[in-house]
């Protein structure tokens, strides 16, 4: 407990005391005074009956003490002893109140210092609200599920691995969750662990990989990877080291699920042999969550989820909404379990510096009564492509993004589409990196076509196959970068280059790419003349977005693209059905 608590406690214990010698002290003068007749109602006195015409009782007659008599002036004292009483009794309630509710403080103050904090560069607005600064203000923040294996006993490293066999930390899950306290609305998008993504610069990675590897480095550059290749900015950091998380589910005394049949995984340790709704410890939790070769029980045989980790992710979403109910439902309710799980939670838990404790409290007080059934979740689109190799390495199976797929997505995540600079400011140099002939020379044509300002053209031999297309731009042109980005479809990403120079744009076009085709001028009327041109009005057309139709998106091998609704499966585990109610 802190200093200031305990002073408060001295100080409310003081008043306590104060309040109870006078309370004894009109108590004594009570006790004293029972000789003396309660006005209307001596010794002797009896009640009359409500009279018939409704009256209420009355005292007997000649019950009365006359005027002035001696039994008006106890009245007086007696009232102002009550009074006293009264009033000493709500201040010790508030007194009560005041107690709990600094205990309460310093308590949460006492966890959260606890809580593990890191500077996050990067961050868009670290320690405010959101954007602008105001608590109202829409939020994003970046929640990261990294499996460092630090803290498993060798019976759990036996499946998951140990810190020594697996070195630093990935994000096992990588989700983003916008916040608007103003309506209370919640968002949740998850991009899967596998995007091939360009990678921060110095990465000890290499210049490109998996997006989980960029945990590896630093949650800064997580970040960076987040916001410059996907266009989103966060505005905080939470990580979940989960290989420690099911010493949280132990605390909470488990969490029930329901599964339609029974399922394992050889890798993960999951292991559930009959259907119906079971109880998980923190192992076997863990297990669900972490399971990305999942077999499952149909017609008698086992068989294999193909999905990998899209699988995975939709059953996340569904184990996290389970887990909120039941932190609602048993950890929050019982204090000392509350402190139990909240012991155990703190130390599983890193946060970005900039994420203080009445902002957090903040958040909490506006969504304690979020209904975790009721929160959208998504997924980024993408493609599969298996057994990658960039430049010779090989990668093993990796997801690419998939455009316009992806920025439709983030834009209804965002609440809105991104701002963005007209085609006419934006200066474009084109590096054929597909392998393609010709592949150069047509691209730059067409974004010309859409109003682009095409500069150089030159050619560069292809890294890999398929290969992705890579919008290269300086860190202060990010509006070029997304106006370029609006037009081309396929695998298409973004990467951060601060040696471009600022307001250009160079686009290194790869084998699964189309450019959006412009749209088709109005018929022209006879009976209508435009007015002639101003300034304001041409300022105003070069700021409205290039207008284009739709283009049939290419995918590496024609493959499909991932639906961003991931719904659950018939054999996926799910919530235990509530019990009826009668």
């Amino acid at each position: 407990m802190t200093a200031r608590c305990r002073a408060m406690r001295g100080r409310v214990g003081a008043a306590i005391l104060r309040h109870t010698r006078r309370w004894k002290t009109s108590k004594a003068e009570q006790l004293s005074d029972q000789d003396v007749p309660e006005p209307g109602y001596g010794p002797g006195t009896s009640i009359s009956p409500a009279g018939q015409d409704g009256t209420p009782p009355r005292p007997a007659t000649g019950a009365a003490p006359a005027p002035g008599g001696p039994g008006t002036a106890p009245r007086r004292r007696r009232g102002r002893r009550w009074q006293r009483r009264v009033v000493a009794g709500i201040l010790a309630a508030l007194l009560i109140v005041l107690i709990g509710g600094a205990a309460t403080f310093g308590y949460v103050r006492y966890r959260f210092a606890q809580v593990k904090k890191v500077r996050v560069p990067g961050l868009a607005h670290p320690a405010a609200g959101g954007a602008g600064g105001k608590k109202s203000s829409p939020i994003t923040i970046l929640l990261v599920g990294s499996n460092t294996r630090t803290g498993l006993d060798p019976s759990e490293a036996r499946f998951f691995g140990t810190s020594q066999d697996v070195g630093g930390a990935r994000s096992d899950v990588t989700m983003l969750l916008r916040l608007s306290p103003a309506t209370g609305a919640a968002t949740l998008l998850s991009i899967p662990r596998d995007l091939f993504v360009p990678l921060p610069p110095h990465s000890v990675a290499g210049p490109v990989g998996k997006i989980d590897a960029a945990l590896n480095d630093g949650p800064e550059h997580l970040v960076e990877a987040v916001t410059n290749d996907l266009g989103i900015p966060i505005d905080h950091y939470v990580e979940i080291n989960f290989d420690g998380f099911q010493h949280v589910i132990n605390a909470l005394g488990g969490i029930d699920m329901f599964f339609p049949t029974p399922l394992r995984d050889k890798v993960s340790g999951l292991n559930i042999t009959q259907a119906g709704c079971q109880h998980l410890g923190g192992f076997q939790a863990l297990a669900v969550v972490r399971s990305r070769h999942l077999e499952y029980l149909a017609n008698g045989s086992f068989r294999a989820d193909p999905l990998s980790d899209f699988s995975r992710i939709r059953r996340d979403h569904e184990f996290l909404k389970v887990f909120v109910r039941t932190m609602k439902a048993k950890g929050l309710n019982d204090p000392l379990r509350a402190n139990v799980v909240l012991g155990n939670l703190v130390h599983q838990v890193t946060i970005d510096s900039g994420f203080g404790l009445n902002q957090l409290i903040d958040l909490l007080r506006r969504y304690r009564n979020l209904n975790p059934d009721l929160v959208p979740t998504v997924t980024l689109p993408v493609t599969l492509v298996n057994n990658y190799r960039w430049q010779g390495v090989d990668y093993g199976d990796v997801v690419m993004p998939s455009e316009p797929q992806d920025h439709e997505v983030i834009a209804n995540f965002l609440g809105g589409p991104p701002e963005m600079a007209a085609p006419a400011s934006v200066k474009v140099d084109v590096v054929d990196a597909s392998g393609i002939r010709g592949r150069g020379t047509a691209v730059a044509g067409q974004l010309s076509a859409l109003g682009f300002l095409v500069g150089t053209t030159t050619v560069r031999p292809a890294r890999a196959q398929p290969g992705e297309t890579l919008i290269r731009y300086h860190s202060g042109s990010v509006t070029q970068a997304r106006a370029l980005l609006s037009v081309l479809h396929g695998s298409v990403i973004l990467e951060a280059d601060d040696s471009v120079v600022t307001g250009q744009v160079v686009v290194e076009a790869g084998s699964v790419l189309a450019v959006a085709s412009p749209a088709p001028a109005p018929p022209a009327s006879s009976a209508t003349t435009s007015p002639p041109a101003t300034a304001s009005s041409v300022t105003r057309a070069a700021a409205a977005p290039v207008t284009t139709t739709s283009t049939t998106t290419p995918t590496p091998g024609g493959v499909p693209v991932s639906p961003a609704q991931n719904p659950l499966q018939p054999f996926d585990p799910t919530a235990c059905p509530s019990p009826p109610t009668h």
